[in-house]
């Protein structure tokens, strides 16, 4: 990570709410040459239009190549977008997922929604950023209040995506809403291992570009947790909805000092094996850092006053853990390929 502004973004994260609220994420695959996707668009505008100013509605539409395959969105980002599609084995537009295990139909969209939105989340999201309107950082605080019991690898996804775009085909005269632009964590996202105790953190960081094309202010970040696409779990443990150029920015470097709880970062992620740590200890306590891998072997430990940087010779995901005396701790995964 970058050290020299992710801890004031950490901040922020460090002084959010630790309740977890319950996001839906709504997915619309569709065309600009799909006739039953328009012929949908004023029941699926409405339904996000009453729901998505309460923060509590992630919205992403993912555009497919058929029937048209000169669809402008999907050929913007076709490979994140097939990714997406790939998830859940789309074969037809339009199909609309909420959180991913409820299939729904644009007339039942509310009352699906309203019944995830009653389902208790263990899982908080808080996102900071530190950039411009051309490119940047954010930072990522993803807190498991207890033990998830995941029994799939779990992965963060922070996408993307653009409201108010010209239509095209069908939407001529119209235009695309939330319309998908870009995964920042990769195809597939970035793998969540919680360890315990609980509650647990976890914190990592994406950079942004903002491509000439996009009007940023129209740009809004859907941060969600799901499996891998590998896995077969579908289920969205929670979700983060935020307009991008209105996420919070860092606060001054003074405020870092009166952290409650201890703050970690390691970069870069992924790394080539050497690791730079900066960890952050509350009030008085002392920490120690240990980082190990996924089979549990410690491969260095130390003071965290001390234990700066690490060298690690063999590629695979590894976890550091910073632990304080007072018996709190935090725990951030790194990919290392050599």
């Amino acid at each position: 990570m970058r050290n020299g502004f992710v801890v004031v973004l950490l901040v922020i994260l460090a002084t959010a709410s630790m309740a977890a609220e319950r996001v839906v994420l709504f997915e619309d695959f569709t065309n600009s040459g799909c006739g039953p996707c328009w012929s949908a668009e004023p029941q699926v505008n409405a339904f996000i239009n009453a729901n998505i100013s309460s923060g509590n509605l992630c919205v992403i539409r993912p555009h497919v190549n058929w029937p048209n395959p000169n669809d402008p969105i999907y050929l913007a980002n076709p490979t994140d977008q097939n990714v997406r599609k790939a998830q859940y084995g789309v074969s037809g537009v339009p199909t609309f997922k909420i959180d991913g295990i409820l299939n729904a139909s644009a007339g039942n969209l509310q009352t699906l929604y309203n019944q995830r939105i009653a389902v208790p989340a263990i899982i908080a999201i808080d996102v900071a950023r530190n950039g411009n309107a051309v490119s940047g950082t954010l930072s990522f605080r993803i807190i498991a209040e207890e033990d998830p019991e995941w029994t799939a690898i779990m992965n963060l996804w922070p996408i993307l995506v653009e409201d108010n775009v010209p239509g095209t085909h069908l939407w001529s005269g119209s235009v695309f809403e939330q319309a998908f632009r870009d995964n920042l964590l990769g195809y597939f996202g970035e793998e969540l291992v919680f360890t315990g105790p609980y509650p647990d953190t976890i914190y990592t960081e994406a950079a942004y570009d903002i491509d000439s094309s996009w009007d940023v202010d129209e740009l809004h970040l859907a941060t969600f947790v799901q499996c891998a696409i590998q896995s077969n779990k579908h289920e969205v443990e929670n979700c983060n909805w935020a307009k991008l150029m209105d996420i919070e920015m860092g606060i001054e470097d003074a405020a870092w000092n009166n952290t409650a709880v201890p703050l970690l970062s390691v970069g870069p992620n992924p790394s080539n094996g050497a690791l730079n740590i900066n960890a952050v200890l509350p009030g008085n306590s002392i920490g120690t850092v240990e980082v190990f891998n996924l089979a549990g072997r410690i491969i260095a430990s130390g003071s965290a006053a001390e234990m700066q940087s690490v060298n690690v010779d063999e590629s695979g995901i590894y976890l550091v853990r910073l632990s304080t005396s007072d018996g709190m701790s935090v725990t951030e995964s790194v990919a290392v390929i050599r």
